[in-house]
């Protein structure tokens, strides 16, 4: 199921924490002024630099006015983001845990294969499933919700 990007990106430790995932780089920080004298240095600025950070971020925020993959700022003096988990668009998340998208999300993610992930919608009277933690976007039918999200967390499945 998710196995390419766990052998790629290791499993997702739980909780996930974007201050002890890799893929985390603070990019820069604040200039000193007088409201950041008293600590040892400003602020930074941390992003995700995860190769699939840039389409789940746009997938769970399409209309975002802030920067693309931007997880938080540090607290003064420190390089770890001020966040205690990560953020909803988290790409390691998104491969872990089945998210509910639209109609719009679904035929863009089965078109682009982008971003992975295990995603679920309702339409109609039945649920979609799409695995696509592999880029493949795997898609299945199901009559119901519980079925679905079994098949996407691979609950049930023959080995």
């Amino acid at each position: 199921m998710a196995e390419s990007n766990v052998q790629m990106y290791g499993a997702p430790p739980v909780p996930i924490r974007c201050a002890a995932c890799p893929m985390m780089k603070m990019i820069g920080r604040a200039m000193y002024t007088s409201n950041n004298d008293h600590l040892n240095q400003p602020r930074g600025d941390c992003y995700c630099r995860h190769p699939e950070a840039e389409a789940a971020f746009r997938l769970i925020l399409p209309r975002a006015s802030r920067a693309i993959s931007f997880i938080a700022h540090t607290k003064g003096g420190s390089n770890e983001p001020d966040i205690k988990t990560a953020p909803r668009w988290c790409p390691r998340m998104l491969a872990c845990k089945p998210r509910e998208i639209g109609k719009e999300d679904a035929a863009g993610i089965i078109e682009r294969r982008h971003p992975y992930g295990l995603f679920f919608l309702k339409d109609g009277s039945v649920y979609v499933g799409i695995d696509n933690s592999d880029g493949n976007a795997w898609t299945e039918e199901f009559s119901m919700k519980r079925k679905c999200l079994e098949w996407l967390t691979g609950e049930g499945r023959e080995s």
